[in-house]
């Protein structure tokens, strides 16, 4: 079943932009709302989930979780992280082992929204800082993603944290929704 988000609609984006530029010309934060949209974005996914469940997935992340002491391979994959006890990335890539996943990594948001287009994944489970999450919303809005905030930042793109066990909640979910067999891609990627 093809999945409908709001997103998909011109004036829907351009009332979110509106709003966005407003609450800015007055100088309010935008955090609220954007949480707002991701967190209406995600009960929207799970309802689709439950009811069409997803074959394929593909995680993404913001380049800004990389550590300096990560050596991610160079043709895109987190199986070398699987080792590593330095870092999140070790967390995550130990979980898409344990679902027997393939893993990818891009370094740039157009790179993972191409990698998207290609690979027509049935969710895109993601993290990035909120504007970020919005620029996913509106960049591939035919894919349904469970999306989540970065969770803290050593300062702006440096040092940025996530929560692998979210992702590792959301594969389960997107898992024990879907029948056949499953393939979940990991990618890492720049804002």
């Amino acid at each position: 079943m093809k999945y409908i988000s709001p997103w998909q609609w011109g004036p829907y984006r351009g009332a979110v932009a509106g709003i966005r530029a407003l609450l800015g010309a007055v100088g309010a934060s935008e955090t609220g709302f954007i949480r707002h949209l991701v967190d209406d974005n995600n009960r929207r996914v799970k309802r689709h989930l439950a009811r069409h469940g997803a074959g394929t997935v593909l995680l993404i992340l913001p380049r800004c979780v990389k550590r300096k002491c990560c050596e991610l391979d160079p043709a895109g994959s987190l199986a070398g992280c699987i080792d590593c006890r330095d870092c999140a990335l070790g967390d995550l890539a130990r979980i898409a082992a344990a679902y027997d996943v393939r893993a990818l990594v891009a370094y740039r948001s157009h790179i993972a929204y191409a990698m998207a287009r290609r690979e027509q994944p049935e969710l895109i489970i993601a993290t990035a800082c909120e504007d970020r999450l919005v620029k996913a919303l509106r960049s591939v809005p035919e894919i349904p993603a469970l999306l989540a905030p970065l969770t803290g930042m050593e300062r702006m793109c440096v040092g940025a944290i996530f929560e692998p066990t979210w992702f590792e909640e959301q594969i389960a979910l997107a898992v024990g929704s879907a029948g056949g067999e499953r393939r979940v891609s990991c990618a890492h990627t720049g804002p």
